[in-house]
C-alpha cells in the first residue's frame, strides 16, 4: 500500500446448508517481514488453526493483488 504497510485479507467461500454460495472475511492482518509465500502461508495457517478450521478446509488458493 502507499502508506508502507502490507496487509493480508483472508476470505472464506462456502456453500450454506440451503445451497447458497456465501463468503465472509475471516482475517485481515498486517504482514510483518518479507512478502514471501512462506510468510503469508504462516499467517493463513495461524488463522485456520485459531478458528478451528484445520479439519474443515478442503481447498484454498491465493490471488496476489498488487
Amino acid at each position: 500500500s502507499s502508506n508502507g504497510f502490507a496487509f493480508l485479507a483472508i476470505v472464506m467461500h462456502y456453500v450454506s446448508n440451503d445451497w447458497k454460495l456465501e463468503e465472509i472475511l475471516i482475517d485481515f492482518s498486517e504482514i510483518i517481514g518479507p512478502h514471501s509465500g512462506e510468510n503469508m502461508a504462516d499467517s493463513v495457517w495461524k488463522t485456520i488453526e485459531t478458528l478451528g478450521l484445520k479439519d474443515k478446509v478442503r481447498l484454498f488458493s491465493c490471488f496476489p493483488w498488487t
